[in-house]
């Protein structure tokens, strides 16, 4: 019982530990404005959709999975007209991804406030903020990540756990985690592909089972995968799930490329800091070979496959927010080093330091603190209140990515192809003019640098300017009452 009231206790304290850095800098938290959400606003809206029937791939669509428009989904039902709801989700996850990161550590180092350590400085550069400011689909594929290194790392490291128990957890895991990363963000399940055929190897080398492992991956990925595939046939949306989610997302990706510098100019570009933060973790992978008994090479392959996987498409940097988790093998290779104990109370004084540093970063780089009234968040204001004039009213970003205007008044996708995504293609530009030709949104907003107001003004849109630097018009397709 002690045991397990002290594993207790440490997750208490992980979760306690990500719950204030995320209330403190996370843009869903009530430190934060509504206006200044992007990504994390599209999927809000995309579970808020599908909580509220319409139908993934046919009624809607974006570039990401079910799954996660199901966690959105339900944060959506937990807090209807804020992101609350999945503030606190997103508390569950990084509790989580704490602990296993803390278990991860325990692996090679004996001391348990040393292995807390390790995770909880792992927050530096997991809130690193040039690689994360808001919530996305990295945040939710990096619980997967983590639990699935976990347990292969205990497997191939750890020399005392009982292997043939281990393999079978890793395999179980790891299927999970492949399945759960294909229906969030599909590349992620490669990394986990790739510690998959670690755990096979080390099944065929000590005779533990090769393909009942294999067995165990397929069973427990299928487990996972069912439920979607019974609902998209039950629905009739599994063939639009297939061409939306793979092809179409495909097709999008090659008309970034055509359209946009190659990711790593924008990587170059970036040097300074995104160049620091993957050399960190580069190293903090390769030190892993100084330390651990066989397989010195796995973390370090982990990394170089993530960083393959995402260095070829990552138009935008917080596509390396999933390489934020290596650092703590650096860190447990520095307490291997350093002869130093810590008492409780200096690990919470580490934790505190930890939580100032990652807070100072955030205060110099994010735009959206409760205390800065810029234009953008008045005008945000403004446009919330023409709009809540309208019951549930549809909306369609025209020309634009999604911001979080149809949060607090509980808009709906106007069309299928409701926000702007880089690199659309032909069909869904014409999704949004036709569905705006037609008047079927009642509100349109619209990016002023290509608005074109001519045919708003045709089509008979009342438009809504405040006349300021904002970056958004709003067009409404009935005048309301409350002008700006």
């Amino acid at each position: 019982m002690t045991s397990v009231w002290r594993q207790a206790r440490a997750w208490l304290a992980m979760a306690m530990f990500a719950t204030v850095i995320l209330l403190l800098v996370s843009a869903d938290s009530w430190t934060h404005g509504l206006y200044d959400h992007h990504d994390s606003a599209t999927f809000f809206a995309s579970g808020k959709a599908w909580m509220s029937g319409m139908v993934p791939y046919v009624d809607f669509s974006d570039s990401k999975g079910p799954l996660l428009w199901l966690i959105y989904g339900v944060g959506y039902l937990l807090s209807p007209h804020t992101v609350r709801g999945v503030f606190w989700l997103t508390c569950l996850c990084y509790a989580f991804i704490f602990w296993w990161l803390y278990k991860t550590a325990g692996i090679y180092l004996a001391d348990r406030r040393k292995a807390m350590l390790a995770s909880m400085v792992t927050a530096l550069s997991i809130f690193f903020p040039v690689v994360r400011y808001e919530t996305r689909a990295e945040d939710f594929a990096l619980f997967f990540l983590v639990w699935g290194l976990y347990h292969v790392c205990r497997l191939l490291h750890d020399t005392a756990c009982d292997r043939p128990q281990q393999t079978r957890r890793a395999a179980i895991v790891l299927g999970i985690g492949m399945a759960a990363t294909l229906l969030i963000k599909y590349n992620v399940a490669a990394v986990l592909g790739v510690m998959a055929m670690f755990v096979l190897h080390d099944a065929w080398r000590h005779h533990t089972g090769l393909w009942r492992t294999l067995g165990w991956m397929a069973l427990s990925s299928a487990l996972l995968l069912a439920p979607f595939v019974a609902y998209m046939l039950a629905v009739g949306c599994l063939d639009d799930f297939l061409n939306e989610y793979f092809l179409v997302n495909m097709q999008v990706v090659a008309r970034q490329h055509a359209a946009m510098r190659h990711p790593i100019f924008l990587l170059i570009g970036h040097r300074y800091t995104v160049g620091l933060y993957l050399l960190v973790g580069a190293v903090s992978a390769l030190v892993v070979a100084w330390y651990a008994r066989q397989y010195r090479a796995f973390v370090a392959v982990i990394f170089a496959a993530t960083l393959a996987l995402t260095v070829s498409n990552a138009f935008w940097l917080y596509y390396y927010a999933i390489c934020g988790y290596f650092l703590c093998f650096g860190i447990v290779a520095l307490f291997k080093v350093l002869a130093v104990q810590f008492s409780r109370w200096q690990v919470a004084a580490n934790a505190a330091a930890v939580v100032l540093v990652v807070l100072g970063m955030h205060l110099a780089s994010d735009e959206s603190w409760w205390f800065r009234h810029g234009t953008e968040s008045q005008v945000y204001d403004r446009y919330v209140s023409v709009m809540s004039r309208v019951k549930q009213p549809t909306l369609i970003y025209y020309n634009t990515c999604t911001y979080g205007y149809g949060v607090p008044v509980g808009s709906l996708p106007g069309c299928k192809y409701w926000t702007s995504q880089s690199g659309a293609t032909p069909a869904m530009v014409d999704d949004q003019l036709q569905a705006i030709k037609n008047r079927r949104a009642d509100f349109v907003l619209s990016l002023r640098l290509v608005d074109k107001p001519q045919m708003f003004d045709s089509l008979g849109y009342y438009r809504y300017d405040p006349d300021t630097a904002s970056a958004i018009i709003l067009y409404a397709r009935n005048p309301i009452t409350e002008a700006l």
